[in-house]
C-alpha cells in the first residue's frame, strides 16, 4: 500500500524574469500560490524563492498529495490566469520544470551540528 509521502508529486521550477516584468511576475505569482494552497486540498506547499536577485531567477518549489492532485491544479482557473500572465513576464527560454516524487528522510533530530563551523557564502 502506499502511504501519502510515498505518492507525494513534486514540482521544482526555474524562472528567470524580465527586468521589467519584476513586480507583475511578483504579484500573480504570490496570488497563485496563494489560491493553491487555499483552494486545493491536494496542494500541500507552495514556496516561491529568490534563487539570484541580480538575474531574477527565482525557483518555485510545489508539493502535491499525488500526481492527480497536481493535475488539478493545472486545470484550475487561478492557474489559466497565471499562464496567461506568465507569458508576458518570463524571459525567452526562462522556465525550466523538473517533477518528481518526494523522497522522505528521517525527521528524528540528534542535535547533532551538521557542520562543525559556519560556512560563508560567496
Amino acid at each position: 500500500m502506499t502511504t501519502p509521502a510515498e505518492s507525494a508529486f513534486v514540482v521544482f521550477a526555474q524562472i528567470r524574469v524580465c527586468e521589467a516584468k519584476l513586480e507583475r511576475f511578483l504579484t500573480h505569482l504570490r496570488r497563485l500560490a496563494e489560491r493553491s494552497l487555499a483552494d486545493e486540498t491536494g496542494c500541500l506547499q507552495y514556496d516561491v524563492i529568490e534563487l539570484d536577485q541580480a538575474t531574477r531567477l527565482f525557483g518555485v518549489y510545489e508539493v502535491y498529495r499525488d500526481a492527480e492532485a497536481y493535475n488539478v491544479h493545472r486545470t484550475s482557473v487561478h492557474f489559466h490566469e497565471w499562464e496567461v500572465v506568465a507569458e508576458g513576464v518570463i524571459e525567452e527560454s526562462g522556465l525550466d520544470v523538473q517533477t518528481g516524487r518526494l523522497v522522505r528522510t528521517s525527521s528524528a533530530r540528534t542535535g547533532a551540528p551538521c557542520r562543525k563551523s559556519p560556512v560563508e557564502v560567496v
